[in-house]
């Protein structure tokens, strides 16, 4: 199945532009095809970035202190 996908218009500073060029013939990949990938990949980071500044606000100094013991924790077990 297709996604159905929407058109927007997009300015950027000509560097970028030169940029994305390169990469997109690196790839042998348009320039629509990588910038689409970027903005998603980005906007998809950006929100699991506001997630987990949502979860740390909620904690508990408690909870904080023991989710630090436990991922101390860990790193000695990796060491």
């Amino acid at each position: 199945m297709r996604m159905r996908l929407e058109r927007i218009n997009l300015n950027i500073p000509p560097e970028t532009r030169a940029r994305l060029r390169a990469v997109a013939k690196r790839l042998k990949r348009t320039e629509s095809e990588v910038a689409r990938e970027l903005l998603v990949s980005a906007l998809e980071r950006a929100e699991r970035e506001e997630f987990y500044r949502g979860v740390q606000a909620a904690m508990s100094p408690d909870i904080r202190r023991r989710m630090l013991e436990v991922t101390e924790a860990f790193e000695r077990v990796d060491e």
